[in-house]
């Protein structure tokens, strides 16, 4: 059988490269090698591609290495003597890319612009898309407008609106949740019950980011849920998966509770009740659908008093073994080598 040649783009300048790493060992693990060749490209911090192009190209096993401990084995592991631009893309002869990055540039629709002026498909949502999700605010906007419930929020930007002043009168009281406007993973996020609380966190944020959103604190049982897309004829069918409830060890799901060993349990199909979770799979089929998502999606929610308040839609959600869409695909009997081959042939649609 001849295979098709894709590049597994991973690592990247976000402040989700590790976490990129550990999602694409899985990926490169997972996808069938009957249908596929797969070249790991390698985008180190500071946006060079390493690209391994041999026949049978080497992923290290990440765990318990640093970034830099971790380029010195693929780079040697592959015989990779330099690096490249993402142009050097074009003379290696990959018929589509798979997108293992997270966060920031590789989430935000930068890298996925980048390969359509490459004229490389992709997998995972387009352009628009991209930037939408990872736009808190934006995203926020038009959840609203089709009715989903969102929590009460405000947007600061930084040099152009005086954040004290604005802190000092929210329309909504404390306390309050805030995060960088434009991220992922919980990077940077936390609880502030009080407007000196809220002032060192903003300031926190605003050292790396532009943009800051203050929500107003939903307390209730954390869940998230996953989108698929498949085709049925010629016909891109997206459908909802089973909902995932996540109980953090810490006061909420932060960073360290997401992708420390331990930090939090995670309870696959959530026990939230028949009517909660059909109500969880529309709106997120909805958030997937007006976002404009392709392929797969995952959208985060709180559930308070019986409503799910929805938080964010993530585009390119985590993929390592123990991820929340893996474990939901596992649930309802879909294997996730399956699940690659669909977001394959979707990139070429």
């Amino acid at each position: 059988m001849i295979q098709t040649k894709i590049a597994l783009l991973f690592g990247g300048i976000s402040g989700e490269h590790i976490i990129s790493i550990r999602s694409s060992y899985f990926i490169f693990n997972t996808i069938d090698r009957d249908k596929y060749q797969v070249c790991p490209v390698y985008i180190d911090q500071t946006g060079k591609f390493w690209i391994a192009d041999g026949k049978d190209p080497v992923y290290p096993d990440p765990a318990g290495k640093s970034e830099l401990e971790f380029l010195n084995e693929f780079s040697s592991s592959n015989q990779i003597t330099k690096s490249t631009s993402g142009v050097g893309l074009l003379e290696h002869g990959f018929s589509a890319a798979f997108l293992g990055l997270h966060g920031g540039a590789g989430e935000d629709g930068r890298i996925q612009g980048f390969l359509d002026v490459l004229g490389i498909p992709h997998t995972g949502s387009g352009v628009l898309a991209s930037a939408l999700a990872m736009d808190k605010y934006r995203s926020n906007l038009l959840f609203q407008t089709i009715g989903i419930p969102v929590a009460p929020f405000v947007d600061l930007e930084k040099g152009k609106s005086d954040a004290r002043k604005i802190v000092l009168n929210l329309p909504f009281e404390f306390p309050v949740f805030i995060k960088p406007t434009l991220g992922g993973s919980s990077v940077n996020t936390g609880m502030a019950k009080t407007p000196e609380e809220a002032m060192v966190l903003i300031d926190k944020i605003f050292v790396t980011e532009d943009r800051v959103l203050i929500q107003k604190l939903i307390s209730g049982t954390e869940v998230s849920i996953g989108v698929l897309e498949r085709f049925e004829g010629e016909k891109r069918i997206p459908f909802a998966l089973v909902p995932t409830e996540i109980r953090p060890k810490s006061e909420f799901f932060d960073f360290e509770a997401k992708y420390t060993k331990g930090g939090s349990e995670e309870i696959t199909p959530a026990p939230v009740g028949d009517t909660i979770t059909k109500k969880l799979q529309e709106y997120t089929l909805l958030c997937h659908e007006v976002l404009g998502c392709k392929g797969y999606s995952r959208t985060d929610f709180i559930i308070s008093d019986g409503v799910p308040y929805v938080l964010e839609t993530n585009t390119l959600p985590g993929m390592t073994g123990t991820s929340l869409i893996p474990q939901q695909a596992k649930a309802v009997g879909i294997e996730m080598k399956e699940v690659f081959t669909w977001l394959l042939r979707l990139a070429f649609s």
